[in-house]
Order: C-alpha cells, then structure tokens, then sequence
C-alpha cells in the first residue's frame, strides 16, 4: 500500500505537470491545452473500460489470479516506454532542489494556488468515498438481487469519457470556461449524491451515479486546465502532492463513516462537500476576474 501511494502520486501529478510544461516549452498554443485534457479524460475512461473487459477475461481463462498476472505484463510494458520518455523540470531548471520550499511559498502568496488544491481536494476526496460506497448501495436498492458490477463499472468509465469529449473546446467550453464548468460539476455532482439521501430505488439511484460520473469526466480536465493558468509549471507536481493529504483525510473520513453511519447519512456528508466545493469554485472565479486568466501562465515563462 505504501507503493501504492507514492504511484498513486505520480499518477495523478506527473504526467499532468509534464503535458504542461512540454505543451508550452514546444510553442504550442495555450487553447490546445483544454482539447489535451479532454482527450486525456475520453481516453482515460475508455482504457478503464478495455482494463474491465481485458480482466474479467483473464479471469476467465486463469482464474481470479488473471488479472493481477496481466497486470504485471502491462506494468512491464509501461516500462519500456517510461525508460526512453524525455523529461523535463517545468521552467528547465533541473539543478533547482528546493522546489517543495518554493511550492510553499507560492500557498503562502498566491490564494488562488490554494484554493484549487482544496477544491480539487474536495472533488476527489468525494469522488473515492463515492467509489468505496457505490456496490453496497447499489446491493441494497437491489434488494438480494445480482449486481452485474462488470457492466455498471463500464457504463460509469462511459459516463467519464462522455464528460471528456463534452469539456472538447467545441462543445461546452463555447457555452462558459472551464472555471464556471467547475461550478457546474459540483452544483450538478451534489445533487446526484443527494438522490441516494432520499431515494433507495434501483433506476434514480444508478441515474444519479451516471450523471455523478459524466461530472467526474468534466471536472478532470476542467481542473487541469486552471492549474495550468495558475500554478508555474515548474511548481506543479509539489504543490498538488502537497494537496494529496488533505484528499485522502477526506477519503479516510468518508470511508470511516460508513461503519458508523448508514449510507443515506455519509452520501449527505459527501454532498455538503461538493457544495462547499462549489462555493470555493465561486471564489476562484473571483480571483482569477482580479488577476488576469493568463496571470499563470505568465509566472510559467
């Protein structure tokens, strides 16, 4: 588990700070930035659902130690692209060793930096105690009835591309930018965790997940895209790890609370997140109309 976290962290700050940084230091224009991210979340969900097919195959074919064996075969061969990947260190400066002290310094000036770590912090951390949570609820609305897990986890991994091609900057970055999308992805988001509050039927239930999981598509690569504004490229991995540990204090919370509380009760905690969330976003807006949409861009160069 503990590999785990340190991969985990990587995965999600890594690769985001490198598409960055190496979008900038080709020359490409800062619109394409948007259209990657939206890619990368399309993309992101249609893997999740190739990875459910592919496993329940090899489970098929090797029993319930199949896919962790495919899982290595493919850990194998993320290896052999990682060895020859070109790296870069944000601004170019490789020999700077104190970036977790500039990252520090960056929360204590810029409040913009710190309130998209929160609000990502909030999304996320409500995204994984709704990932721990939707089997039992979905068992329970089922009444003893069979779950067919496989086809509801692939249904929400379509939901997630879905919300990937919708943030496309030719389809709802027409209508408002991404900062207001994010508005729009806890608004919405909470009020799909507030339908399994109130209701225990199958239908509303699985409804209100899917357009949870469409919102989860959207937020990904809307967030990405106001890091990128806000935070220097150089800085990016440090600040957002940083922002890991207050996610995961909210995952631990939502997750211990369901072996005091019954669902109903920790989906309306989970909520109450999503709309602080929404009221953090608001102030982001606020910020960033002060400051200038391109102040972060500006502190990249």
């Amino acid at each position: 588990r503990f590999l785990g976290g340190v991969t985990t962290c990587i995965l999600f700050t890594g690769f985001e700070s490198w598409m960055v940084s190496e979008h900038r230091k080709r020359g490409f224009p800062e619109a394409w930035v948007a259209d990657t991210f939206s890619k990368g979340s399309f993309i992101n969900g249609l893997s999740a659902i190739i990875a459910g097919i592919l496993a329940q195959v090899c489970a098929d074919l090797r029993g319930e130690i199949g896919p962790f064996q495919a899982a290595i075969a493919l850990t194998a061969l993320a290896l052999v692209f990682v060895v020859n990947w070109p790296e870069n260190y944000g601004g170019g400066e490789a020999d700077d060793s104190d970036t977790k002290a500039a990252a520090w310094q960056l929360l204590k000036s810029d409040r913009k930096a710190v309130l998209l770590g929160s609000v990502n912090a909030l999304f996320e951390g409500s995204m994984y105690s709704f990932v721990f949570m939707w089997v039992p609820t979905m068992l329970g609305a089922l009444q003893g009835g069979k779950l067919p897990t496989g086809l509801v986890f692939a249904s929400m991994m379509t939901c997630i591309s879905l919300g990937g091609v919708l943030f496309s900057p030719s389809m709802l970055l027409t209508i408002a930018p991404a900062e207001y999308l994010g508005v729009g992805c806890f608004v919405v988001g909470a009020c799909a965790l507030l339908v399994p509050v109130f209701c225990t039927a199958v239908v509303p239930v699985l409804s209100a997940f899917l357009v949870f999981e469409v919102c989860v598509g959207i937020f990904q690569p809307c967030g990405g895209v106001l890091r990128s504004k806000v935070i220097p490229d150089k800085l990016q991995g440090s600040v957002m790890n940083m922002f890991r540990i207050p996610l995961n204090s909210l995952v631990v919370i939502g997750t211990l609370l369901t072996d005091y509380y019954p669902a109903r009760f920790v989906f309306g905690v989970i909520t109450v997140w999503m709309l602080i969330g929404a009221g953090l976003q608001v102030i982001v807006i606020r910020a960033l109309a002060q400051t200038g949409p391109e102040a972060g861009a500006k502190k990249a160069q």
